[in-house]
């Protein structure tokens, strides 16, 4: 069964990413086994490991043994972020620092949302992810006003849940199939 994480990277109290994990969970294809990846959950500290991610060296830490098994087990994966001052949170910047090998050739679909549909954060985000070697099939943004209010109401247009649909059957398609 393909293992398809799903990254919520506002660690905000007041945030509107949780709904908008619900509307791409809700769009997963059937057979998909969904690991919900809540970074104000994972909480992880300023990185802090003795060695580059990059440098292939053991980890020292717990938290980065425990981040980088959880996503390695990932066959696929959708990173979900708001657009804070036309960039992404801190939180995921770090989470994505903390590793290298295990982003490498992962499928991976971004999903921003904010003001102009996620338009500043998505191209910054996926340069970021290319450089450390995922495989970024597709970005999809939405829009305050468009597809949802401030407060975190969805009224996603239709296009927009047709090309996630599309992409989120894309990127499972192109995983390896994990062995449970």
């Amino acid at each position: 069964m393909t293992k398809l994480g799903i990254i919520l990277s506002s660690a905000r109290p007041n945030r509107v990413g949780e709904k908008v994990s619900h509307w791409v969970r809700d769009a997963v294809p059937t057979g998909v086994d969904v690991d919900l990846i809540d970074l104000r959950e994972v909480a992880l500290p300023a990185f802090d490991e003795t060695h580059s991610p990059k440098a292939e060296q053991p980890r020292t830490t717990a938290h980065a043994l425990a981040w980088a098994e959880r996503i390695a087990a990932l066959d696929a994966v959708v990173i979900l972020t708001p657009q804070y001052n036309g960039a992404y949170p801190g939180a995921l910047k770090n989470a994505i620092d903390f590793l290298y090998t295990e982003w490498a050739q992962l499928p991976t679909l971004l999903v921003g949302y904010g003001w102009g549909d996620a338009g500043e954060v998505l191209p910054m985000l996926e340069a970021l992810m290319t450089r450390v070697g995922a495989d970024v099939v597709s970005t999809i943004g939405l829009g305050f006003r468009e597809d949802l209010s401030v407060e975190g109401e969805l009224f996603v247009r239709e296009d927009r849940t047709a090309a996630l649909r599309e992409q989120l059957s894309a990127i499972t398609a192109k995983a390896p199939v994990s062995v449970s």
